[in-house]
């Protein structure tokens, strides 16, 4: 089977890797280096449903080496003034054994690590251009080029979409008074805000709040900034120094209707993009991957690739939908009202410390997907 990938970012090389170990000959267009690839300042949350589909394409044992894995995960209500923890043996009893919740990755270095794996594959080409020639050349067109997907303008898919009144804020920051092998999920009035290990006392921070006050903190010193950092984060976790400049980009909700257009379809952000509380974003995508991946490597399809597309996006649908309502549903349980959902929110939070099945639940769901 013939493919074509248009984006060779994460989601779009991890395509072609997969495709090419199903039999595909896969042409992969992508109109930047290499260089502009790697460089840019992003970090994952790598949960067990993305370490699954690493170790089935045989990529796993050389990428982890450059993951942070984390076996603590400690939720956080600042409004209540309670927390709940995650543990490792929350898990699954077969995932209990890599001895972590999930992993941090930077994305320099695991998109370098997939860029590498592409030059050792002998039925990938990259071709250095987003526009395919002529498409009749191929079976499927895949189209992993983002969110901004020009390819889906062109088709002009229809997506339900739209902008929160927020923006991100990441940080890379020195904290004190904090385990290497912990992650934290604040929820504040503000919004989502969430710290990722990335080694010793070294954190990713990364911060959900209003346009106007993300804004304005944007414009503060950097003393001034780790001051701000200072009244969210839990007592006896003090910031200590901001090592790079914090960036700021505005959170979109895409959900597009249908996960194909004809032949073509639509991988990863191209077809959804969400809050990134919880770091479900990634591991979201390459779900999307390995169902694609599982579809064509079945013999019945190897020559029956029309009805491809149409299964695919039903099979996606319900685990993008079910975490575009948990991501949504933890936003606007973080910026509700606190004197009208103080008792909910108060039997969640009991719910969650008592209940090791609901955590096993939800975790599993975090983890694993639907």
């Amino acid at each position: 089977m013939n493919i074509a990938i248009i984006g060779s970012g994460l989601t779009g090389s991890l395509a072609a890797i997969s495709l090419a170990k199903t039999g595909c000959t896969v042409d992969l267009y992508e109109r930047l280096s290499n260089e502009e690839l790697i460089n840019r300042d992003r970090t994952y949350a790598i949960t067990h449903s993305s370490r699954k589909i690493l170790e089935n394409i045989g990529i796993w044992s050389d990428l982890v080496s450059n993951l942070i894995p984390f076996q603590y995960l400690n939720v956080i209500d600042s409004e209540l003034n309670k927390t709940v923890q995650f543990l490792v043996k929350d898990l699954n009893n077969s995932q209990q054994k890599y001895l972590a919740i999930g992993w941090i990755a930077e994305h320099r270095k695991i998109m370098l690590s997939i860029l590498e794996f592409i030059t050792d594959i002998n039925n990938i080409n990259k071709i250095p251009t987003s526009v395919i020639p002529n498409t009749n050349n191929y079976d499927l067109i895949v189209v992993a080029d983002g969110s901004n997907s020009l390819t889906k303008k062109k088709l002009k898919t229809p997506s339900f979409n739209f902008k929160y009144d927020q923006i991100c804020i990441t940080a890379k920051v020195l904290l004190r008074g904090v385990k290497s092998n912990e992650a934290f999920e604040i929820l504040n009035s503000e919004g989502p805000f969430a710290v990722l290990p990335l080694g010793g006392d070294l954190f990713q921070i990364v911060c959900s709040q209003s346009v106007i006050k993300g804004t304005y903190n944007m414009n503060l010193s950097k003393s001034l900034f780790l001051d701000y950092l200072s009244t969210i984060l839990p007592s006896g976790i003090e910031p200590d120094t901001i090592v790079d400049e914090p960036n700021s980009f505005p959170i979109k909700f895409v959900f597009n209707y249908s996960f194909f257009s004809g032949k073509y379809i639509y991988l990863g952000e191209t077809a959804h993009k969400f809050h990134p509380v919880g770091g479900q974003g990634l591991n979201l995508c390459w779900r999307d991957v390995d169902c694609l991946a599982n579809i064509i490597s079945k013999p019945f399809f190897k020559h029956n690739f029309t009805f491809i597309p149409l299964l695919y996006s039903f099979s996606r649908f319900f685990d993008v939908l079910t975490i575009s309502v948990l991501t949504d549903s933890l936003v606007r349980y973080s910026r509700s009202d606190f004197n009208v959902f103080v008792l909910p929110r108060r039997f969640i939070f009991y719910i969650l410390k008592k209940s090791s099945v609901i955590r096993r639940v939800i975790i599993n769901v975090l983890t694993n997907g639907v």
